[in-house]
């Protein structure tokens, strides 16, 4: 019985987890439209889209709430507390990937 409830639990933290981490793909797009960045807003809005979290309710929230951040970032320039930095490094992450992978397939 032990070992069913361990199953279960790993089953649904995991799918738990991939769901918060397909999340934070409408947090960085967000935060991105925020502070103009098309590029990196229209990445994560596609990803979002292909992985069918883009334009439901609890991407919409995230997306809504991290673009206020990154709008506010953008006029001020100012970080005002750890949520909001927590938000930036998201976003520092997903660009540093992106610029990675993108760095990686140009041969000069």
């Amino acid at each position: 019985m032990w070992w069913i409830a361990t199953v279960l639990f790993v089953g649904f933290s995991s799918s738990s987890i991939a769901a918060e981490q397909d999340y934070r793909l409408c947090t960085v797009g967000g935060y991105f439209s925020g502070t103009h960045d098309k590029f990196l807003s229209g990445l994560a809005a596609h990803i979002a889209e292909k992985k069918k979290i883009f334009g439901n309710p609890i991407c919409n929230a995230a997306w809504e709430n991290a673009f206020r951040i990154g709008e506010k970032l953008y006029k001020t320039g100012r970080v005002q507390d750890q949520a909001e930095g927590e938000i930036i490094h998201q976003a520092a992450a997903f660009s540093s990937k992106v610029y990675d992978a993108i760095s990686a397939r140009i041969d000069f």
